[in-house]
């Protein structure tokens, strides 16, 4: 009686597995505890009726998988951050993308609110950011040519509260099963009160909510953190590794000087690289005491 499934919901140690156009609650098997396997939303598996239950008796190879939120076989993440109400915040733009590309998961960015502002006023920053070869979309303006992206795949929505993710649900208008304040709270608005992790049907794809985003530590060492920047990884320094600093034959400081770099793509680099050191020796502090 096997059957083949997609994990799509997760609460309180049971799964929600679709099989066909049919869902069964199932737990996993004891075995997976011994083995220290532990199933996420977004895995693909086994199940089978076993002493008239549901159980979950194999998970297949991830291609991968987040912890915050825990989805596996995430396809994209789309960050969405807006123009206005509240201000572009390139800083929390920088960061998702950092934690994103260290996931190795293709990204695409929404700039939300495009109809409140001005264009010209953001023209540099948007085209800077399609420059390194990511999807960009205007919202609610090219909502149209955004509902492809969905199609087919697992996808997760990140970025702060009130940049409009629910509104963009709304605009997207591909059946999702929710209504607007459901949405809200899905999707981790205001104080990221989800209990579960659930995978949404959205058109032919799926949309994974995202409260876990709140969590925006960067868990990496200085050398991968520069790896995540697409421009920096591109240029070759005269020393490796280079850290972008002071070190002599930089090419990196020498784009940044001729403007062929977003300084705040720059700025926002040293930053996350204080940060990452500073955690360093926290870390190594509290393991002395």
């Amino acid at each position: 009686m096997d059957k083949s499934g997609l994990i799509i919901k997760s609460i309180s140690g049971e799964y929600v597995v679709l099989s066909g156009n049919d869902t069964y609650t199932c737990k996993p098997i004891g075995l997976f505890r011994f083995k220290g396997i532990s199933p996420r939303v977004g895995d693909k598996c086994i199940i089978d009726f076993v002493d008239g239950a549901w159980v979950i008796k194999e998970i297949k190879k991830r291609k991968n998988e987040l912890v915050r939120p825990v989805v596996a076989n995430i396809d994209k993440v789309i960050i969405v951050t807006s123009l206005i109400e509240p201000n572009l915040n390139l800083n929390l733009l920088d960061r998702l993308i950092c934690q994103v590309e260290y996931a190795d998961i293709p990204i695409v960015l929404v700039f939300s609110k495009a109809d409140l502002v001005n264009l010209d006023d953001y023209k540099e920053v948007i085209d800077y950011y399609k420059g390194l070869d990511y999807k960009v979309y205007l919202t609610p303006l090219e909502v149209n040519s955004l509902k492809e992206e969905f199609n087919d795949c697992i996808c997760v929505l990140a970025g702060q509260s009130g940049v409009g993710k629910s509104n963009l649900i709304n605009y997207l208008d591909l059946g999702i099963n929710l209504k607007t304040g459901e949405i809200s709270n899905a999707l981790g608005r205001g104080k990221h009160t989800t209990r579960h992790t659930e995978l949404y049907r959205i058109g032919s794809g799926y949309l994974a909510d995202t409260p876990g985003f709140g969590a925006l530590d960067l868990e990496m060492d200085e050398a991968t953190l520069s790896q995540t920047f697409k421009e920096f990884f591109k240029l070759k320094c005269k020393y490796n590794p280079c850290f972008h600093l002071q070190e002599p034959g930089c090419k990196i400081k020498e784009e940044v000087e001729k403007g062929n770099i977003l300084k705040s793509r720059y700025d926002n680099y040293l930053l996350f690289l204080k940060e990452i050191k500073d955690a360093k020796k926290r870390n190594i502090y509290n393991k002395k005491k």
